[in-house]
């Protein structure tokens, strides 16, 4: 004879699984990117809209606040180098504009064999064929004259082997050829820095390059730079909240650009201040780095929220008006090694062309366009429409 279940038992396995559910939910936004919102439109105010980002994502914010530059009031790059530095090359990208860090161990070696390892170029040489890239590209990126107006804010490590400290200085001069006044332009160099963020929230030594590639150097990089992005404003921390952290899709934003590399969902920090009718908030977009994505996993571990939530970017957003802006990139692979399209193992940003089909990426004489850091570019159209919406009228 079989009994019915208890109807008090069958009511406790019914809450054991709804709350595994949500906890499942709550800790796997990537894979329900399908049941996020978009952004929302915030009004946000046009003309207070930055970028940073760290090593690949500071290559990202650079490109775009060159190919966007009547939308972008200033840029900061941490570790990272000048506009079109890879000149469509992986090559390039992995020995001339950074060196990946699990090849550290061999530098020394390598650098006493001609041609072989990280040799970047003096920052006198880097800085002319930026410019030499931005003039390839000039049909699809908008009027240099307005980087002038824009300020800029830079860090480089004496520690840092992954990007040299020399391709920072070549920035500082390609935005001095752009027009840049030198009271708008503040490069702040530390020697004993390695590679990574530099946030008071970091535990990892100033000197390390590891990840999650979040320092602790005594040198709060995002107020620092948040700070000088926006001269005007009142820039102050407070205390994030949960709440004002939200996963959005980031598919609306994808669609029909082919190959963008990007995760189904990023994130986005909006004080509760910037939801009020007419708040005319600022907008600011934080590009992680190599390995700091949310989908990128190590030891079958996801990063998930460790650059979102520990880069330092949200206790100032809440304190000063300010929406930030988390793109997220997922990694990716390709089956073919010789062929870098959708090849990108670590999560970077596309700052060489691997979301370019057919050798798009490969053309690296000088003076031939290289349209991964063009607006008509997958990955800068989509995040330029993520932008628009936070403008957007309700």
């Amino acid at each position: 004879m079989h009994r019915r279940p208890l109807p008090w038992l069958k009511r406790h396995v019914r809450r054991f699984f709804l709350r595994l559910w949500l906890i499942l939910l709550a800790i796997s936004p990537v894979t329900h990117g399908a049941t996020l919102p978009r952004l929302p439109a915030l009004s946000a105010d046009p003309t207070a809209v930055t970028t940073s980002g760290l090593s690949s994502g500071g290559y990202m914010a650079e490109q775009f606040s060159v190919a966007y530059s009547a939308s972008l009031a200033g840029v900061a790059v941490v570790a990272g180098g000048p506009y079109g530095c890879s000149r469509g090359s992986v090559t390039n990208a992995a020995t001339k504009c950074s060196c990946p860090s699990e090849h550290s161990a061999l530098l020394d070696a390598a650098a006493l064999i001609p041609g072989l390892g990280c040799h970047a170029f003096s920052p006198e040489l880097q800085r002319t064929l930026s410019v030499m890239a931005t003039q390839a590209n000039r049909a699809d990126i908008d009027d240099t004259a307005h980087l002038a107006r824009q300020r800029v804010w830079l860090f480089s490590g004496g520690q840092d082997r992954v990007v040299d400290r020399s391709l920072v200085e070549a920035l500082a001069l390609y935005h001095q050829d752009m027009g840049v006044p030198d009271d708008q332009l503040r490069h702040v160099d530390l020697p004993d820095a390695g590679h990574g963020m530099p946030s008071p929230l970091a535990t990892q030594a100033c000197d390390r390059t590891a990840s999650p590639f979040l320092t602790q150097c005594q040198v709060d990089g995002p107020g620092e730079l948040l700070k000088w992005l926006y001269p005007q404003a009142t820039v102050q921390s407070g205390t994030p909240t949960e709440g004002a952290l939200k996963a959005f899709r980031q598919t609306p934003y994808t669609q029909g650009l082919g190959f963008t590399g990007l995760d189904v969902s990023g994130w986005v920090y909006v004080p509760a201040a910037c939801e009020a009718t007419g708040a005319r908030c600022k907008v600011h977009v934080a590009f992680h780095g190599c390995e700091q994505g949310q989908g990128f996993r190590e030891g079958g571990r996801r990063f998930g929220t460790q650059f979102v939530k520990g880069a330092g970017y949200n206790r100032w957003a809440e304190g000063s008006d300010l929406i930030v802006l988390y793109p997220q990139v997922l990694p990716s692979t390709t089956a073919d090694p010789s062929d870098p399209y959708r090849y990108n193992p670590k999560g970077c940003w596309d700052f060489w062309g691997y979301t370019q089909p057919h050798g798009g990426a490969l053309s690296t004489t000088p003076g031939v366009r290289h349209p991964f850091a063009s607006r008509s570019a997958p990955q800068m159209r989509a995040v330029k429409r993520m932008i628009d919406d936070l403008l957007r009228q309700p």
